[in-house]
Parts: C-alpha cells; sequence; structure tokens
C-alpha cells in the first residue's frame, strides 16, 4: 500500500469512526473510543527570516504525524477572511491561496519552506496535521507583516538618451539657443529602494531628481524630490522650481500639467526579473531661464522641453566601477 492510500484510508476512517453499523440493519449504541486520551499532532509554525522579496518559515513537527499541510494567503489587513478545517490543509483541498502544500512526513522535525513576496504586506499562515491514529490536529495560525513586500526584482543601473523637441519642432515656443540636441542620464539605485537620476538635463544642469517604483505597473516615477543638495537655495513643488532662484539666469525647472508640478513618469519592462526604461509614460520636463537679480525672466520661451512624445533610450548598463 503506497503512503497516499494509507493517509486517504485513515481520513476515511477518521470520518468513519463517529458513525457505527451492525449487521442486518441494528444500531450498535458503543461509541469509537480507539484515540481516547491521546494527544493531536503538532505543526509549529515560525517565521525564521525575511527581506522585502521573499521570506521562511521553519513548520515544527511533533513525531506523531503521518502527513501534514499549510495554506498561505497573501492580504492587505490582519484580519483572516477564512480559515480552512485542519481536514481541508491536510488534503490540500483549500481554495484561493497564495500557497499552499501537503506532504508525508519522514524523519524530520523541522522543515523550512521559502516563499517569494507579491504586492501585499500581509501572509496569512495556516497549518495542520493526520497522525499515524487518524487523529487531525487543530489549525494553527501564524500572520508575516512585511512592510514594502513586492516581487522579486532588480532594477538595473543604466545610462538613458532622451531626446527632446527640437527648436523648430517647439516654433514660437523656443528660445532662440534652445539645443533640441539629445542628452544622457543615468538611472541610479542609490540605496534600497532609492532611485536617483543623474545627468545634465538637456546638457546644462545636474538635479538629482529622487524615482519611485511601482511594482504594480513597473513604472518609476520622479516627483520633484531633491537628492543631495544640489539644488541649492531652490524651492520645489512638485516637478517645479528654480535652481537657486537668488542669483542671476537660474534655470527654472517646469513638470507636466497645468501647474508644471506633475510627477515624470517612466514605463519599465521586466526581463528576467530585472527591470530597464522603455518609455516615458506621462509627464513632461522643460527648462526656462530665469534672472534672480531683477525678477523676471530672462528669455521667453523655452530652453529645453520633452515629454511623453519624445523618446527614451537604453544606452548601456552602469557598473558599480562608474557609479
Amino acid at each position: 500500500m503506497t503512503n497516499n492510500m494509507k493517509v486517504r484510508n485513515i481520513i476515511a476512517s477518521l470520518l468513519l469512526g463517529s458513525v457505527v453499523f451492525a449487521s442486518c440493519g441494528e444500531k450498535i449504541s458503543t461509541p469509537n473510543t480507539a484515540n481516547k486520551g491521546k494527544e493531536k499532532p503538532t505543526v509549529g509554525i515560525e517565521l525564521k527570516d525575511n527581506s522585502d522579496v521573499d521570506f521562511t518559515l521553519t513548520l515544527t513537527l511533533s513525531d506523531d504525524i503521518l502527513s501534514y499541510g499549510y495554506v498561505i494567503y497573501a492580504a492587505d489587513t490582519t484580519v483572516y477572511a477564512t480559515i480552512p478545517s485542519a481536514f481541508d490543509i491536510v488534503k490540500k483541498n483549500v481554495p484561493g491561496t497564495f500557497a499552499s502544500g501537503a506532504a508525508i512526513k519522514g524523519d524530520e522535525t523541522t522543515v523550512d519552506l521559502n516563499f517569494k513576496c507579491v504586492l501585499k504586506e500581509y501572509y496569512q499562515i495556516c497549518t495542520a496535521a493526520i497522525s499515524k491514529d487518524g487523529l487531525l490536529s487543530e489549525v494553527d495560525t501564524l500572520t508575516v507583516y512585511i512592510e514594502g513586500a513586492h516581487p522579486e526584482i532588480t532594477f538595473v543601473n543604466a545610462k538613458y538618451k532622451i531626446t527632446p523637441y527640437t527648436k523648430e519642432e517647439l516654433g514660437d515656443d523656443a528660445h532662440a539657443a534652445c539645443p533640441g540636441t539629445p542628452f544622457e542620464v543615468s538611472v541610479l539605485e542609490v540605496a534600497p529602494s532609492v532611485y536617483v537620476t543623474d545627468g545634465a538635463w538637456f546638457g546644462l544642469a545636474n538635479i538629482h531628481l529622487v524615482g519611485t517604483y511601482d511594482y504594480s505597473d513597473n513604472t518609476l516615477a520622479f516627483d520633484g524630490t531633491v537628492y543631495g543638495n544640489e539644488a541649492n537655495g531652490s524651492i520645489f513643488g512638485g516637478l517645479y522650481g528654480y535652481i537657486d532662484k537668488t542669483v542671476p539666469l537660474a534655470l527654472a525647472v517646469f513638470g507636466g500639467g497645468s501647474t508644471g508640478a506633475e510627477p515624470l513618469v517612466f514605463q519599465c519592462t521586466v526581463a528576467d526579473k530585472k527591470a530597464t526604461i522603455t518609455s516615458i509614460k506621462s509627464g513632461a520636463l522643460d527648462f526656462s531661464i530665469y534672472n534672480g537679480s531683477t525678477g523676471s525672466w530672462q528669455f521667453a520661451g523655452l530652453f529645453g522641453f520633452f515629454d511623453e512624445d519624445c523618446t527614451i533610450e537604453f544606452v548601456e548598463e552602469v557598473t558599480e566601477e562608474e557609479e
């Protein structure tokens, strides 16, 4: 008899143990007391370690276990939508789970299980077992909270070439000296989940903008937050501000929307768990020139401008040495 057949037979006996039949249709009133006084098996759960992309659980198994199982729900809160029965967990008969499993116990006393995160910060675990005598355990539960949990995606540090509008394309909106030539910027992960641009926008000024990655749609958004002290003396409200407004011929930066403060959003593509920028999804960036001494615009028109209709192209990966 195989182990699986043995488990099925034990569970079937467990279900039938409380219903006793006599021959010739006569009922027997004597209850089944074969497991009276015996301890139920146990499956303890413990969080061994975790990061923002994965976590490891340790299951501790009692010696009398024949088979054990687990189910995990990915959730937004600590509240369990449902806690399945021990029978369903052991039989792996629970729908709608993030992960589940069942196994015949061998000589092991503990089992480590590793799981990759999704975009949920709470993971609700339920475990159960059946003993060699057919006793079902209680359902043990544990909730694991992982702040900022996300899929296992590595953002590639890389240089990109942005092609802005030319002076001819901007027409009357362009300043006479508007270059309109492609320029390169790097997008780097400088700390976990902190992404920073590096390079001279329109060939003029290096403003280190901070980006936030959205794993639900693989976009990278720069909202105007400045990394370090590159915007000395400036005031930014979203993507709107000045590079040192107090001096002559300061650069004024504008983002998208009617206020110029909307974020600049890049669309990324993921291949082999690596993300790179492939297009400008929304927003804009333009530079004008402001005279801080007179408090007036030095020139009418734009010095440099691009939006989602412009292209951004991968140039090369940036290695640690280049950073």
